[in-house]
């Protein structure tokens, strides 16, 4: 800059040399300071880009559960060591739900005081309606329920025909009122059942357990666990509430 200026001009004075020599040492410090802006503004650039690819990285991680159990070595969701509950175990559990539950045995239902060795594989209750849509609206109470719960059943509905239907009720396990001997006409007739069948899946622990389950009955992997029984006191609830039983026998 200062050639530019005195190119074919005479030199100057001592006083302008003077204020010439300041000039160029402020032009000095002002490229000076303008290298250390593009620099720091490189720098925070940089800083600012990191920050954000680590935000983003961080976000990316998995989510941890706050209400999840803490990891373990092996699965046991259900608390059971990957076993049912025991035939016992089972009836003490039955005795705290209401009448027109009952446990079925290798997909047969039979009385449980005979099968005291064997396991059960569901527990079933049946519930009867007048009509087809209020057979359906009372599944889909059911449904709703298992969702929260997130524990899901069999549910089934059929329309089958019954030899008298003042004795259809769903206050019993059979779903037939017994009634006195005294001689009345009987009135055939169609009503609607809904099943409701719980069960939990076993998978096999072993590669034996596998093999086994392979010749073995086709409920093999399925049996009773504490969920099935909470379930079933829901479902219980449920069906006293004012909404279901408008749609109940």
């Amino acid at each position: 800059i200062v050639r530019q200026v005195f190119v074919g001009k005479k030199m100057p004075t001592s006083n302008t040399a003077n204020s010439i020599s300041c000039q160029v040492v402020l032009l000095r410090r002002l490229n000076h300071n303008s290298q250390n802006d593009e620099e720091s503004t490189t720098a925070g650039h940089t800083c600012s880009t990191q920050m954000d690819s680590s935000t983003q990285a961080s976000s990316e991680k998995r989510k941890v559960d706050p209400f999840a159990k803490r990891p373990s070595q092996k699965c046991d969701p259900y608390g059971l060591a990957g076993q049912s509950l025991s035939h016992k175990e089972c009836i003490d559990w039955l005795a705290t739900l209401e009448c027109g539950w009952n446990l079925i045995y290798d997909g047969i239902e039979k009385r449980p005081e005979i099968e005291e060795q064997v396991a059960p594989i569901f527990l079933q209750r049946q519930f009867y309606h007048a009509t087809f849509h209020d057979a359906s609206q009372f599944l889909s109470h059911i449904s709703l329920l298992s969702t929260n719960l997130n524990h899901y059943p069999f549910l089934s509905m059929e329309r089958v025909l019954v030899d008298d239907l003042s004795t259809v009720s769903n206050s019993n396990s059979t779903g037939i009122v017994q009634t006195s001997t005294q001689k009345r006409r009987k009135v055939k007739g169609w009503v609607f059942v809904s099943t409701v069948r719980c069960s939990t899946y076993r998978p096999p622990t072993t590669r034996a357990d596998s093999e086994e389950q392979d010749g073995s009955s086709q409920y093999k992997d399925k049996g009773l666990t504490y969920h099935d029984f909470h379930l079933a006191m829901n479902i219980d609830i449920e069906s006293n509430r004012e909404g279901c039983t408008a749609l109940l026998l």
